[in-house]
């Protein structure tokens, strides 16, 4: 079935027309001092819409509350005595839930005789105060909204300024050049592991983000030169937000997409106290449908995770948190089932011939956050929680002639990690404040894994290791506000991690400069490093006299030097243009003992985990330059356009300098959209449609060249490492559009909407292969043409 019948179906099915008139909801929140996190009591809100102007003074907690507020986009404005103003620009209010707003002000460094309201906007600023550059906010709108997205923060971040995707069958991306295991996921304070169905624990990618958007809020994304608070990491940071539930009333989200079907409910558990509750659980769609109609596909992937948040104010002082997530996932790839006499299906292209390929993966983070005022100028946060993560994957090479499969290599990866972090904010005076904490961890590692040898018919141990290991991570960041115009960041950071005794100081530092209104020149510093990770300081090596050693077991931390300049520039509220340059130097990279190309700079997701002994004897660099031209939405308008030119180098343990896998050169994105009113607005339903697009364009993936000879001998692609990186596939390109209609009725929203992703069918090469069966080389495809539909309800 065509997908725009499809979409056609949907609308009549769930949405019954009617008739009636406009309507009205309800804005509240809660407006409270950014560096103590006291309420400001008497602060000015108001709310401007199309056909009216609305005002509403906060209470002594810091709370308001607005009513009958016209549905649609509308400006809010927040001032308050010694405090800078901000204006939040088209603020989306609509049925089926409240619209809840939490807003933090900052200070004025200098003390006004008379009260001047500025109006601005922080739509441009990082959530984190300590961020000095290489850092934005994004909304859970522009998840949902922005073609391509998939309703994935991983893949919404593949549009801004310096960011790559690695390919289209996953979401890891890659960060100026860097390598995607450098990635650092946080939420609500807690360092997780890799939130994504069909990834390792050690990887930042996977098929499918187990981090629903219909959960998070506001939330930062920083490429380069991190505040001191962030550590081991080396590429970028999603600092997530997950929102509070509705500590009022009762709301509900139903959502059916290709991706994933899902619900959402939330509430007060105590409307006296202000407690809430906030619960999401997501199912395969494609094992949803396989259940009614047989799907006839060889290899079903079938996941599901969820989400909870119960959040429990106390005293007007402090608020304590239990969060937790978790999902699991699994995909069997059969050959040895496989009718032969039908032709070998697309997907397992993507996979060696003639083999059986089982994943099987769980992952599940709780945390308990309590956050307490101290007196009127400071507040402490704690925060305590523990995950795992189980990684289990096996292979069974089959037979051409008997068809029947034989165990080739199996895995099983289990890490457990505890951690307790605090950290105090102190604001000394309106000028300066300071933030102090400490994080420790103990992980906890199961680690087992062989491969059968081909020479021999025996099993070789990878790795065998059953332990724990220690890290602290102590770190100290200062704010020093000259004036309005002019604000210092600086910090140092720490790790020490008890099994190599290695330690680290790292230095951060950066600076802010607003000469006039919307003009900010910013410059960054930092040193970062990331820990070598456990399946490498733990691999096993069968050494001359048929003995297995450990080599790698105190390899030290790959450390990266980040150098940021920039001029940000925001034309009245609504357009802004930022141009960045950057320059990445990094040292003690882990690279082969033996002179050769290896380098853990070019290791992604899909990478082998098969190492020999390392040193840290490697280097390499990043340098570019990154332009971005964006209309905030305004009048039912967007639209981003980023541009971004770079270098990625490295060198090996034979000093050669070379391409990292991740060097494509230059990446562009144009994406924008409209919102249009459809009929009068009489009617059951306001109606509105939005049409969405973008258009992608990067330099193709650098790959070896294939050792013909070499692998016509072993039976499987084989490539020439002496040449690593040194053929480049042609450019890609991507062009994707979605289209939707919401439905808005007096007690409820609801949204049909379908994406096509490569619009024009583009095949853009994936990579190279032997293909044994021809005694050729071949090129694998990414994904064509794929439809994407959404059915979404909010009541």
């Amino acid at each position: 079935m065509k997908p725009f019948a499809i979409f056609s179906i949907l609308i009549y099915a769930f949405v019954i027309p009617g008739h009636t008139q406009h309507y009205t909801q309800t804005l509240r929140g809660t407006i409270t001092d950014k560096e103590t996190h006291q309420p400001v009591a008497f602060a000015n809100i108001a709310l401007q819409t199309n056909a009216t102007l609305q005002g509403a003074i906060s209470d002594d907690a810091g709370n308001f509350r607005m009513s009958n507020v016209p549905i649609g986009r509308a400006s809010l404005q927040i001032s308050f005595v010694g405090y800078e103003s901000i204006t939040i620009p088209n603020l989306e209010i609509t049925s089926g839930r409240e619209t809840i707003v939490n807003v933090e002000l900052v200070e004025s460094a200098i003390s006004l005789q008379g009260v001047v309201v500025r109006a601005e906007s922080d739509k441009e600023k990082p959530i984190n105060p300590f961020a000095s550059a290489s850092a934005r906010t994004f909304s859970v709108e522009e998840a949902q909204r922005y073609a391509g997205a998939g309703y994935d923060v991983s893949r919404l971040a593949m549009n801004f300024a310096g960011v790559k995707s690695t390919d289209d069958t996953q979401n890891e991306i890659v960060i100026r050049g860097n390598s995607p295991i450098g990635m650092l996921f946080r939420l609500d304070g807690i360092d997780i592991p890799n939130p994504n169905h069909f990834g390792d624990g050690s990887a930042s990618g996977g098929i499918v983000s187990m981090l629903n958007v219909n959960v998070l809020a506001n939330s930062d994304f920083i490429t380069g030169a991190f505040p001191a608070e962030y550590n081991n990491t080396t590429s970028g940071i999603f600092d997530l937000k997950t929102r509070n539930g509705n500590n009022q009333q009762h709301e509900f989200i139903g959502q059916f997409a290709l991706m994933g079907t899902e619900l959402s409910a939330e509430g007060p558990i105590s409307v006296d106290k202000g407690s809430s509750y906030l619960v999401n659980y997501r199912y395969s769609t494609a094992q949803l449908l396989n259940a009614v109609v047989d799907l006839q596909m060889a290899s079903l992937p079938t996941y599901q995770d969820g989400l909870f948040k119960l959040n429990f104010p106390s005293d007007g002082k402090g608020t304590t948190s239990i969060i937790g997530f978790g999902g699991t996932n699994r995909i069997d790839w059969l050959e040895s089932t496989r009718d032969t006499s039908k032709g070998k299906p697309d997907m397992a292209a993507l996979l060696n011939y003639d083999t059986d390929e089982y994943i099987d993966n769980k992952s599940g983070v709780i945390g308990l956050i309590h956050t307490r005022t101290l007196g009127n100028s400071s507040y402490f946060k704690i925060i305590l929680s523990a995950s795992r993560v189980g990684n289990f994957y096996r292979v069974d090479s089959v037979s051409n002639t008997t068809r029947s499969p034989h165990l080739w290599s199996a895995s099983g990866f289990q890490r457990t990690r505890y951690a307790a972090r605090i950290f105090i904010n102190t604001r000394l005076n309106s000028r300066n404040s300071i933030r102090t904490g400490l994080t420790l961890e103990r992980q906890d590692f199961r680690l087992n894994d062989s491969v059968l040898q081909a020479s021999s018919g025996a099993f070789r141990t990878l790795r065998d290791f059953h332990g724990s290991d220690y890290i602290a991570h102590p770190y100290m960041q200062w704010q020093h506000r000259v004036s309005r115009e002019l604000k210092f960041n600086l910090g140092v950071s720490s790790n020490y991690q008890y099994s190599t005794g290695n330690i680290t100081l790292e230095p951060r530092a950066g600076l802010n400069w607003e000469p006039v209104a919307g003009n900010t020149f910013s410059l960054a510093y930092g040193l970062h490093s990331l820990s070598t990770p456990v399946e490498v300081l733990h691999s096993k090596v069968l050494n001359e006299d048929g003995f297995y050693i450990s080599p790698n077991k105190n390899l030290g931390f790959t450390k990266s030097h980040h150098f940021v300049l920039s001029y940000d520039k925001v034309f009245s509220g609504k357009i802004r243009l930022k141009t960045e340059a950057y320059y990445q130097l990094i040292r003690d990279a882990l690279v082969e003992s033996q002179p050769g190309s290896f380098s853990m700079l070019n290791r992604a997701s899909s990478s082998s985990l098969e190492f020999g002994a390392l040193t840290n004897g490697g280097s390499g660099f990043n340098y570019g330059v990154e332009i971005t031209a964006e209309k905030f939405m305004n009048k039912g308008t967007y639209f981003l356009s980023t541009l971004s030119l770079f270098e990625s180098k490295y060198r090996g343990s034979d000093n050669v300098l070379r391409n990292t896998a991740f060097n494509g050169n230059y990446v562009f994105n144009l994406l924008g959209g409209k919102e249009f009113r459809i009929g009068s607005g009489k009617g059951r339903y306001m109606k509105r449609l939005t049409v969405d697009g973008k258009f992608n364009l990067a330099g193709g993936k650098r790959y070896s060249p294939i050792d013909r000879e070499a692998s016509r001998s072993i039976g499987y692609t084989q490539y020439d490492e002496t040449r690593a990186n040194s053929l480049q596939m042609p450019m890609y390109m991507n062009i994707n559009l979605r289209t939707g209609i919401r439905f808005i009725g007096k007690s409820s929203t609801q949204e049909i909407a379908i994406t096509i992703n490569n619009l024009t069918n583009r095949q853009n090469p994936f990579f190279m292969k032997y293909d044994p069966t021809t005694d050729s080389l071949k090129t694998v495809y990414q994904f064509g043409l794929m439809p994407d539909i959404l059915y979404r309800i909010v009541f």
